[in-house]
Parts: structure tokens; C-alpha cells; sequence
């Protein structure tokens, strides 16, 4: 059963009335060889053009790194996601981010789409576990990607804030650390919150509500 460790990228907008969407999706596929040892076996990669505000913020640019021209290229989400499931594969698979922004955003965007939710399974929080893991005196204490690296002895390799790079990253403290991680089985198309979302609420509520990234923008904001 393979592991899909992936990364998502989302606009910056200090304009309120949009909510961030995905630009940019990257993952790597971890399997077990014959004696058990764990492998990256492929990668996956795309940019993803927005359907709201198809023109990048500055401080998206600024933030990320990702430009215009590499978005005007770029499919739009349905078709995006497409690729991305096709290149999980039909074997069962476990799908797992740093944090929890990254799968509900997946969600937020699947109802605004009208698409499935149901290949979102077995879907795990690895900063929560091993945030928990790694918890002093009691004390729970979130750790960045790049801190959980540190603790690994792991140089971060890439640029940040890319989705490829940042999924290499998280495989890499995955595979490391994978003894700390007990793995849970879920599926998105079961949880009573997104169904009932689906059915009373309307696209653009949910995305606005959701947006995990929703004060990002203040970090780009003067102060006065």
C-alpha cells in the first residue's frame, strides 16, 4: 500500500472577499521494497490556474515564488485534479500532508467544483503526530517542516513554499521518523461534516469559511 505524501500552494489575497485557491500540487509516491525498506518510487508535479482570480498577486509571486506565466499554462483545477488521482493509481493508498490546511482545502475545492471527495482516504496529519511524538513535559508543541528536519539531521533541500519541494521534504522526515507515525484509515466521502456542507451550504460560503489561509495576507501588510 503506497504512501502519497503531498503539498499544496494557494494564493495570497489581502482582499478578503476571495478566498485563496490552489496554484500549485506536488507529491511523491513512498513504497516498500521486498525487505521492507521505504523508497521514493515517483514524483508528481502541476501547477494549477485559478478560476476566480486568474492573475497572481504580487505577494502570491512574492510568497511563493510561482509566476504568471508558469500559472497561465497551468489547467485549471477539475482538470488538475484529474492527473493527480490518475497518478495515485487504483491501489489503495495512503495519502498524508504537513498539516491540516492542505486536505481541507482539497475538500473546499472538490464542492465548489461539484467533484467526489471519496479518493481523499486514509488521509493523516504528520506535523500532528509527530508534533505529539515529540511534545516536552506534556506540553504539545507544533513543529514546522523545517524543524522537523533539524530534529532529523536533514538539510532541506529546494526552495520553500513549492509544492514538489515541499512533499520531497515531508517524504524525507516521513521515511525517517516513519516508526512515530500510526497511520489512520478515513475516507473524506464518510465524514459527516463534508456531506452535510455538500448538500446545505453553497460553494462560495464554504470556500470563504474555510480558507486555511485566510490571514495569511496580514504578514504582507504595513503597519500603519
Amino acid at each position: 500500500m503506497p504512501y502519497i505524501i503531498y503539498d499544496l500552494e494557494f494564493t495570497v489575497s489581502r482582499n478578503t472577499r476571495y478566498s485563496s485557491e490552489i496554484i500549485d500540487i506536488g507529491a511523491v509516491k513512498v513504497s516498500e521494497d521486498t525487505n521492507g525498506v521505504l523508497a521514493v518510487t515517483d514524483t508528481f508535479h502541476t501547477y494549477v490556474r485559478p478560476s476566480n482570480k486568474p492573475v497572481l498577486s504580487t505577494d502570491t509571486v512574492q510568497f511563493t515564488g510561482i509566476t504568471q506565466k508558469d500559472i497561465d499554462a497551468a489547467p485549471l483545477f477539475p482538470a488538475a485534479l484529474t492527473r493527480f488521482i490518475e497518478w495515485m493509481g487504483a491501489e489503495p493508498y495512503y495519502m498524508c500532508s504537513w498539516g491540516p490546511d492542505d486536505r481541507s482545502k482539497l475538500i473546499s475545492h472538490c464542492r465548489t467544483h461539484q467533484l467526489d471527495v471519496a479518493w481523499i482516504t486514509n488521509h493523516n496529519d504528520l506535523q500532528q503526530q509527530w508534533s505529539r511524538v515529540m511534545r516536552k513535559d506534556g506540553k504539545f508543541r507544533q513543529l514546522g517542516l523545517a524543524q522537523a528536519l533539524e530534529l532529523c539531521g536533514i538539510e532541506f533541500d529546494g526552495t520553500q513554499h513549492r509544492a514538489l519541494d515541499d512533499a520531497i521534504n515531508t517524504a524525507k522526515v516521513f521515511m525517517h521518523q516513519f516508526d512515530q507515525f500510526t497511520l489512520e484509515h478515513n475516507c473524506a466521502a464518510d465524514d459527516e461534516g463534508v456531506t452535510s456542507k455538500v448538500v446545505y451550504s453553497s460553494a462560495a460560503q464554504d470556500e470563504e469559511k474555510e480558507s486555511p489561509f485566510g490571514n495569511l495576507a496580514n504578514l504582507f501588510k504595513t503597519k500603519e
